[in-house]
């Protein structure tokens, strides 16, 4: 049942763009909120699940008589009958404005598209915008150290879980569900972990044999957790600005609360500094179709601006030699070659190859042309590699 709600819910913010429209185009006057939302969630059964109309008209008009009144049921009721009759022919109303259609039929911000369109053109934006808009695709982390791969497929399939092989790490798997996953005890024993492969590839450009590592902002420690399964003796502090996150961190490892635009260390501390920064989070659309309607592209650059700020702040604590990774979970320039460039301007380093070791072999085969994992950076697109919107640098300092 929770999944069925999670569908249904989830579904609907991701499209209540296109809903709203719809209720734009079929009524005079603005719906309450809770009658809205009643809305969003019948369109979304009709247009996007195998269930019979009639049903869904009947449990909505049942649920606004009961918790509503009788006149919301009979409104209900005639918006349902009339989308259903005329749903075909809404099409025709759209904007002669490819944007505007295309933000509408889409269901995302129009800024949004137009930025998408300059940045990546008509057909590559179409692409990007159904895939943000399919289900979520979940990935696990297996720590090889607790179990093997065999034996977490032959676990999860028991369960009637499908698995895939990640993309590019052996770490990675993927899911067709995720409930009963958290509630194995494979997860609830720390054995997988579930992040998205995009995420998983941040602690494999850590260096090794570099010092202290710093996680300047930790949250939970996901990524801490991945870089102390890989290097069991390294001296590792995870640091972030809210305890409460940090005290969820699991394994061996230094907590610290701080805040990484004023981090309590001395100068030349650290051998690594890992910055997966707090940014728009425009690459986690799929899994959090709220971010779409949440966000601004004046946020976008006052992230940017945030994002240079603890660069500067923590490249102190960074000795001579020593290696910043700096990711965010977007693909957007302000936040990510952005940054990188106006850093330079200031500062004096060298990009690294972030990922050298899935540069070779059968692996790089599978690299779309426009992943950006080169000399430079790695950026996922997700429309191009089926993995969250992800940006990574590797810097070193002289």
């Amino acid at each position: 049942m929770k999944g069925l709600v999670y569908t249904v819910v989830s579904g609907a913010v991701r499209y209540k763009g296109y809903f709203d429209w719809v209720l734009s185009r079929l009524v005079e006057r603005d719906a309450k909120k809770e009658v809205r939302y009643l809305l969003w969630i019948s369109f979304y059964q009709i247009t996007h699940m195998k269930k019979a109309h009639y049903h869904v008209v009947m449990e909505a008009v049942e649920y606004a008589k009961r918790h509503l009144n009788v006149k919301t049921g009979s409104f209900v009721n005639a918006v349902l009958r009339r989308f259903i009759r005329e749903k075909d022919l809404l099409s025709r109303s759209l904007p002669h404005d490819p944007a505007q259609a295309l933000a509408i039929t889409r269901s995302f911000p129009e800024w949004l598209v137009r930025r998408w369109l300059s940045r990546f053109g008509p057909v590559e934006t179409d692409r990007l915008l159904d895939l943000l808009n399919e289900p979520p695709a979940f990935t696990i982390r297996i720590d090889p150290a607790r179990a093997s791969k065999a034996d977490v497929v032959a676990r999860l399939e028991s369960l009637g879980v499908a698995t895939k092989e990640g993309r590019f790490l052996d770490s990675a798997l993927q899911v067709d569900k995720l409930a009963p996953v958290l509630k194995d005890p494979l997860f609830t024993e720390g054995a997988i972990t579930v992040q998205d492969e995009a995420s998983q590839i941040v602690a494999r450009a850590v260096p090794p044999l570099q010092g202290p590592v710093l996680d300047a902002c930790a949250g939970v420690g996901t990524k801490a957790a991945q870089i102390r399964e890989s290097s069991p003796e390294t001296l590792l502090v995870a640091m972030d600005n809210d305890m409460g996150r940090l005290r969820k961190t699991g394994g061996r490892m230094d907590r610290v609360q701080g805040d990484g635009l004023g981090a309590p260390y001395r100068k030349d501390a650290f051998g690594v500094i890992v910055l997966d920064a707090p940014c728009s989070s425009m690459g986690i659309i799929r899994k959090h179709p709220e971010i779409k309607w949440r966000r601004s592209e004046e946020e976008i650059i006052t992230f940017g601006n945030y994002q240079l700020d603890l660069m500067r702040s923590l490249w102190d604590n960074l000795r001579a030699g020593g290696t910043m990774i700096y990711s965010v979970c977007s693909f957007e320039p302000e936040e990510t070659v952005g940054v990188l460039d106006r850093f330079r301007a200031e500062k004096h380093f060298f990009v690294e190859n972030p990922l050298p070791s899935l540069m070779s072999g059968d692996r790089c085969s599978l690299l779309p042309d426009k992943a950006g994992m080169g000399e430079d950076f790695f950026l996922s697109l997700p429309h191009e590699t089926g993995m969250d919107g992800f940006f990574i640098a590797r810097l070193r300092k002289p």
